[in-house]
């Protein structure tokens, strides 16, 4: 992986974190609210990818990566939920 992705990656990671902190939206989603919507995105993917749809597979999976990311800053407050591991 290139430093330059590597610190884009980084980057959106510590905006998630941030905007958990600071958005009154992110501030009040559990991981029960977010399961409805992380399930809608899924099915999206789902559904782009049946479609041969390359554009629609590259934003629903930036759409999951953000899910993804939500859901380890809310795990993260509760244990030691690491990217690493």
């Amino acid at each position: 992986m290139s430093d330059t992705l590597s610190q884009s990656f980084l980057g959106l990671v510590q905006i998630m974190d941030e905007l958990r902190e600071q958005c009154p939206w992110d501030r009040k989603q559990t991981i029960h609210s977010l399961r409805q919507m992380t399930i809608e995105e899924s099915f999206e993917l789902v559904d782009a990818i049946t479609d041969n749809d390359w554009k629609g597979i590259r934003e629903e999976l930036g759409d999951l990566m953000l899910h993804i990311l939500f859901i380890r800053v809310l795990q993260k407050r509760k244990s030691s939920l690491r990217l690493k591991k």
